[in-house]
């Protein structure tokens, strides 16, 4: 119920569209992320950066669930480190501006939406959780040298420190054959 009542009261949305409600079985989804400035006020967010699904906050945390139940899988070797935090990571929302927290200056695709691939026919649906709830700046900062460190920390007071759901997006996977495309 905290969490219902948090969410109302954010000053952000986030959206996750699908480009289709259909689609073949072994092709990637066309997925869209955006974040909304929904409040009266200018704000500071940071986008997804190496890390951010785990190791560092932000984070954007994926759930999917399938025919089968979750269908979210282990990250792939090599996606483990965390780079310093910088300014340039940090993104000014006016009021009602958005934007795509994968697109920018070192930002990085969100790798649970960018990798999925069901390998078995049926409904799928996902879900991205953005969290900025960490009070303690380390938790931020990465595990490599931060350069600008004063500006970055003066940036980061300026996030609001808030957990924010997207909207579920439901994708039918078919069998190849099955005239997934046509009817979309």
């Amino acid at each position: 119920m905290a969490q219902k009542q948090r969410q109302e009261k954010a000053p952000i949305r986030v959206e996750l569209r699908a480009g289709k409600s259909r689609q073949p079985l072994g092709e990637p989804p066309d997925l869209a992320v955006r974040i909304t400035n929904v409040s009266d006020k200018p704000l500071w967010l940071v986008g997804v950066l190496p890390g951010s699904e785990g190791l560092r906050y932000p984070r954007y945390e994926v759930e999917i669930e399938g025919p089968s139940g979750s269908a979210v899988r282990p990250f792939p070797e090599g996606l483990d480190y965390a780079r310093g935090l910088r300014p340039e990571d940090f993104v000014r929302l006016a009021p009602g501006e958005s934007f795509d927290p994968q697109q920018g200056k070192g930002f990085v695709p969100i790798q649970q939406l960018a990798w999925f691939q069901p390998d078995r026919p049926g409904k799928y649906r996902l879900r991205l959780r953005f969290d900025a709830t960490a009070q303690d700046e380390r938790e931020w900062l990465g595990q490599t040298y931060v350069r600008d460190r004063q500006k970055v920390e003066r940036l980061l007071k300026q996030v609001p420190r808030i957990a924010v759901e997207s909207n579920p997006v439901e994708i039918e996977f078919e069998p190849t054959g099955s005239g997934a495309s046509a009817r979309d």
